[in-house]
This record gives C-alpha cells, sequence and structure tokens, in this order.
C-alpha cells in the first residue's frame, strides 16, 4: 500500500514538473522576423511594429525588414502613414511578412491650403479637416464649438453660455505666453469672423497648425489658420432643400443653496460664536430682525412670541440662537425660477441649386434663433447667400457671389458671474414681488441682488452687426496645367449698439417713494470696417517621366482696411421717454466716453509655394511670402517668409542612405 501510494505521489508530481516546464516554454518569447512591403513589393522604412497592448515595439529598416521578440498569441499591430493598419496574430511561425495596402481614401482627399489646394497624399505640413458631419448634428450659432475635441492640439474654450458666443479657439498653445492669440479666419479667401455663417452652408472645414501650412498668410497666420469653404453650385437639375434644425436648452443643476431656515439659524449662529452683538446681527439684511419699513416688507423674517403673534400661513418658526423665537418664510428659489427658463433653438435652412457644364448656381437663406436660459439673453441670425460661375469659352470661366447676413446678440444684464452666483445666493428670506399677485418686480438692492425683471424692464438695449461680403474671380486655363486666377472681394462690416438706462430704485427707494437713481446713461457705439483684397495667382502642374510631380504657384496680394468707430454718451436726461442721446444734459469727457475714430491698414505681399514629389513617395515643399504693412516704421515695413519642407519618409530615407 506503501508502494503504491509512493507510485502515485511519483506521477503526480513528475506531471506538474511537465506541466509547469511546457507552460514556461510556451510562455517564453521567441524572436519573429519579417517583412513590410507595399502593393509593389516594395519595403517600407520606419514602419512600426507594436505588439497591442504594451509599449514594446520596433521599426522596419531601410529595406523593409524587422524582428521583435513575442510569444505566441501575441498581436502585431503593423502601420505607417499613408496604409491601412493590420493586426495579425502570432502562433507557432518565425517570420511574419507583411503587406500593406494603401489607404487611398483617405490620401486622394483634396484638402484647401493657402490659394489652392493639394491632394492629401502630397502635403508635406500639418493641416486637420473637420468631418461636415459634425456640422450637421446639432443647431449651431456659428461652427467654433464644432471645432471643439475634434482636432488635435486645438483648443476650444466656451468662456460664457451668452447664446451666439464664438469660444476661444487656440492652436498649438497659443504664440504668447500671457496673450495668445486667435487663429486666422479666412472665409472663401477673405479675412473675416465666422460667426454669421450657416453650418448648412459650409463646405469643408480646414486647419493649417504648423509654420510650414501657415506661411503662405505671412504674421498675421502666427496662431494657425483656419480655412472655411462654403457651398457653390453643383451640375445637374434644379434641386431645392429645406432643412430645419431644433434644439431644447435647459438650465443645467448648479448648487444648492440653503433654504431661509438653515440661513438664518446657522448665520445668526455663526455671529454668535463670532463674538457679534445682537444689534449688529439684527441691522444685517435678511436674517436680522430690523424694525426699517422698507426691510419689514422686502425680508420675511420677524420676532415671534408664542401665544401673542399670530403666525401667517405659509411661515415657519424657528429658535434663534440669540434667544427666543424667529418667524419667517422661505422664499428660497424663486428669484432663480424668474431667473432662467427652458427654451428652443430654431435653424431654418433653404437652398436652391443646379448648373450643368457651362454655368453653375447655389442660394441659400438661413434663419437661426436661439433664446438664452438666462431671461433676458438672445440671438437671432438671418443670412443670404448668392453664388455662380459661368464659362464664357471653355478656358475663360468667371464666377461671382454676395453674401448678406444681420445678427442681434443680448446677453445677461448683469454679467455671466454676478448673474448666475449673486442672483442664486440672494437672500432666501428675500420677497421678489411687491404684491401678492406677483406682477409687480421688487428692484432689490441692486442689478443682481434683486428680480432681475426689474431691472431689464429698466433698461432699454439693441444690438445690431451687418455683414456683406461681395466677391469675384476670372480663370484662364492658359495651357494645359497652367492657369492664371485673377481675384477680388469687398467685406462691409457694420455694429450698432444703443442702450439707455431707465431711472431705477431700489427697495428702500420704493418704499420711500424716492428715485435711487436719476443718471440716464445713454450710450451708442458705432464701428464700421470696410475692407477690399485683389490678388492674382498663377499655378504649373506638370509630371514628369510619370514620376517627377511639380507645382509652382506665384501671386501678389493687396489688402486693404478702412475703419471707423465712434460712441456717443449722454448723461442726466429729464425724463424716461426720450432714450436717446439728444435728451441728455451732460456728456462725460474723455477718449473712453465720447470719441471718433478713423484708421487705414494696408499690405501689400508677393507670395509664392513649389511643391515637388517623386513617385508620391519622396515629397518636397518650399512657402515664401513677402510683407509690406502700412503700420510699421517706413524703414522697417517689409517682412519675408520662408518654409522648406522635407516629409517624414524623405528625410528617413537620406538619414538611412547615410548610415550606409
Amino acid at each position: 500500500m506503501k508502494r503504491l501510494y509512493q507510485k502515485y505521489v511519483s506521477q503526480v508530481l513528475l506531471t506538474l514538473i511537465l506541466s509547469i516546464a511546457m507552460l514556461t516554454v510556451s510562455g517564453q518569447n521567441s524572436k519573429i522576423s519579417g517583412r513590410v512591403v507595399d502593393a509593389k513589393g516594395q519595403g517600407i522604412p520606419m514602419a512600426s511594429v507594436l505588439i497591442k497592448g504594451t509599449k514594446i515595439g520596433t521599426a522596419t529598416n531601410e529595406t523593409g525588414n524587422y524582428a521583435i521578440a513575442a510569444k505566441s498569441g501575441d498581436v502585431l499591430v503593423i502601420s505607417y502613414t499613408g496604409f491601412i493598419t493590420q493586426q495579425i496574430t502570432v502562433g507557432n511561425q518565425s517570420t511574419i511578412n507583411i503587406t500593406l495596402a494603401e489607404d487611398t481614401q483617405g490620401l486622394d482627399e483634396v484638402v484647401v491650403v493657402g490659394y489652392g489646394t493639394q491632394n492629401r497624399r502630397n502635403v508635406t505640413n500639418s493641416i486637420a479637416k473637420l468631418d461636415k458631419e459634425v456640422l450637421a448634428s446639432t443647431p449651431r450659432s456659428n461652427i467654433g464649438s464644432a471645432l471643439q475635441g475634434t482636432v488635435s492640439g486645438l483648443q476650444v474654450v466656451n468662456s460664457t453660455g451668452q447664446p451666439g458666443a464664438s469660444p476661444l479657439i487656440l492652436l498649438r498653445g497659443g504664440a504668447s505666453i500671457n496673450s495668445p492669440g486667435a487663429p486666422l479666419v479666412i472665409v472663401d479667401g477673405v479675412i473675416r469672423a465666422y460667426n454669421d455663417i450657416a453650418s448648412e452652408n459650409i463646405e469643408s472645414v480646414e486647419l493649417l497648425k504648423d509654420a510650414s501650412a501657415t506661411a503662405i498668410y505671412g504674421a498675421r497666420a502666427n496662431n494657425g489658420v483656419i480655412l472655411i469653404t462654403t457651398k457653390t453650385g453643383k451640375t445637374g437639375s434644379a434641386q431645392i432643400s429645406y432643412k430645419f434644425t431644433g434644439g431644447y436648452n435647459q438650465n443645467r443643476e448648479g448648487y444648492k443653496y440653503m433654504d431661509a431656515k438653515g440661513y438664518i439659524y446657522y448665520t445668526r449662529l455663526g455671529y454668535l460664536n463670532a463674538g457679534r452683538s445682537l444689534d449688529q446681527v439684527n441691522a444685517s439684511r435678511g436674517l436680522g430682525l430690523s424694525t426699517n419699513p422698507a426691510d419689514l416688507a422686502t425680508f420675511d423674517i420677524k420676532k415671534y412670541v408664542a401665544g401673542t403673534t399670530t403666525l401667517p400661513a405659509g411661515w415657519g418658526v424657528l429658535d434663534d440662537p440669540y434667544g427666543g423665537q424667529i418667524m419667517y418664510k422661505d422664499h428660497a428659489g424663486e428669484v432663480e425660477d424668474v431667473l432662467f427658463r427652458n427654451t428652443y433653438t430654431k435653424d431654418h435652412y433653404l437652398n436652391v441649386t443646379g448648373g450643368n457644364d457651362k454655368g453653375k448656381y447655389f442660394a441659400a437663406f438661413d434663419a437661426y434663433n436661439e433664446n438664452g436660459v438666462i431671461v433676458g439673453s438672445n440671438y437671432k441670425r438671418y443670412t443670404g447667400d448668392v453664388n455662380g460661375s459661368y464659362k464664357v469659352k471653355p478656358n475663360i470661366e468667371v464666377s461671382s457671389g454676395v453674401s448678406l447676413s444681420t445678427s442681434s446678440q443680448i446677453g445677461a444684464i448683469g454679467g455671466d458671474v454676478n448673474t448666475l452666483y449673486r442672483n442664486m445666493a440672494i437672500w432666501p428670506t428675500f420677497n421678489p414681488w411687491l404684491d401678492e399677485a406677483k406682477t409687480n418686480p421688487n428692484p432689490g438692492n441692486g442689478v443682481t441682488d434683486g428680480n432681475p425683471l426689474y431691472w431689464l424692464n429698466r433698461l432699454d438695449r439693441s444690438n445690431e452687426v451687418n455683414r456683406v461680403v461681395v466677391n469675384g474671380a476670372v480663370k484662364w486655363d492658359i495651357i494645359p496645367g497652367l492657369y492664371f486666377k485673377a481675384t477680388g472681394n469687398a467685406y462691409l462690416y457694420e455694429k450698432l449698439d444703443q442702450s439707455f438706462q431707465k431711472s431705477t430704485q431700489t427697495y428702500a427707494n420704493v418704499f420711500s417713494g424716492t428715485i435711487g437713481n436719476s443718471t440716464r446713461n445713454s450710450i451708442y457705439t458705432f464701428a464700421r470696417d470696410f475692407q477690399t483684397q485683389y490678388n492674382g495667382i498663377l499655378n504649373y502642374t506638370k509630371t514628369l517621366g510619370g514620376k517627377h510631380n511639380f507645382n509652382v504657384m506665384a501671386g501678389g496680394e493687396y489688402y486693404n482696411v478702412n475703419s471707423y468707430a465712434m460712441q456717443v454718451f449722454g448723461q442726466n436726461a429729464p425724463t424716461d421717454d426720450i432714450p436717446t442721446a439728444n435728451a441728455s444734459t451732460t456728456f462725460a469727457a474723455g477718449s473712453a466716453n465720447n470719441y471718433s475714430t478713423k484708421s487705414q491698414y494696408k499690405i501689400l505681399s508677393a507670395l509664392g509655394r513649389f511643391a515637388y514629389d517623386f513617385d508620391n513617395k519622396y515629397l518636397f515643399t518650399a512657402v515664401f511670402r513677402l510683407d509690406g504693412v502700412s503700420s510699421l516704421a517706413e524703414d522697417n515695413r517689409n517682412g519675408f517668409f520662408l518654409v522648406c519642407l522635407l516629409d517624414g519618409m524623405c528625410i528617413k530615407r537620406i538619414f538611412l542612405l547615410i548610415q550606409g
């Protein structure tokens, strides 16, 4: 029996040892080697070979060969720019050869670059293109919010929730430490803002991120470039389309503030512990037992004596840390209910397009309306676009377009921060109404310390922004591969702001029958920019021997902006009935109050680009721009910008050749 037991144990131990040995062998890394090639069988140097889920990897050499230590079951991820990534599971083999297929969909994409277009496979600089589906997903007042989270190296910060507001956009963190500037925005060749462009009207959005991509625009492109191309007519029968996009806006849940009972008790308890006297505490608004008639009428807090004081309906009683009892009525959340509202965003879009082999046309109209969740805030915009092109000769095409827009943007009267936090944290004993029917708002102690409806009714304000863009171009195909294009455009921007502050009262003035502020500020601000831009571009494209591809572009540009601004600031009108400044009796001195300014800004430029690629593999690009700027001193007006760039593949090839 003992021998049988020893034999059985020996067999079990032997089995365990063999199993462990087999697991050890199977878990050991073995050398995997092979070659990564393209569809033509040519080796791909510097392709990435990575073990999935780890940081272990290598790169192929100049002939496409690689070697890596991996175990059975590991997944190799093989990738290279411009090719479709492959994943291969390691088995018992020691040699794994991979053929990568070109990502033709991405490489054949046409992207807009400075003063032209290029095939994605021939682009050597950093250009990102926004997916148009992002624009079609939700209603947007402008495309700024659509850029958020879509492009690497791009920061989009919403500094306000005001309807129609543009976010802060930074490429590569900006070009300044303390005051980073926004990217240069160019819409159909016109330097302008993107606020009034309907999302449905946008054909493509490209972002030029690095120095080589932005150099063609000079110093103005120091913080990157956003290139926006709008839709134009297409060949085919006439098509009419309509789209409605709607959204529902609701205030997010914010901080939970104390109700009246907690506010009174804990604040008075804190004052008691801090050594404040009862008289000091009772002199405090909202929690003190004031005997002032205005305070008694505005704040629902009073001394309570059991058996003597009648407790009104809806009131509560609490023990006062200073002794005795206090009765109160809780108005917590009532100002919040007045301040916020649920609203809708509505975007109506209508377009007509069509054309044939000689001419094309496109027309669109967009109406956008967004009421903010803060009462009184609103954004409205109406946009109309018409453009077309016609071939007057087989090799000469004329195109033109007009874009018109008008918009109005109104924000919170007390500013975002004060409106959100001072109004929200108002005394919970404050009664925001002067009557039981809740039709007469209580002004409280100020614009963000009272019922916002009172202050909205006492302020007349308007905002109007008008934009007009007119452009025209002639393209002449001189010989195959060579064309000349002349473009001219004019851009008019006008902004008019008007506000009139009627006389106001605080709650103390209401109950004393006096006027609190009768300054009656009347402010009229007007700004206008008229911008003209003309350029001529000569472009030549040629392929030699089937593999040597050349593209040369040279041109000149003239840019001019005439700006005018003025403000009239009047005060102390005798009545609320005349909102314009002609009723004012005083006009404040100083350049910040009453002023008018006029200026002109010009840039004369020469520019060019040379691009070469060999067999769509080895790419070289050189870009230059010469700017003469009128705002600089005469001896320092000219700036020259030059960038030369080799693509990574070419650099790696040269490096490997040097290495021998």
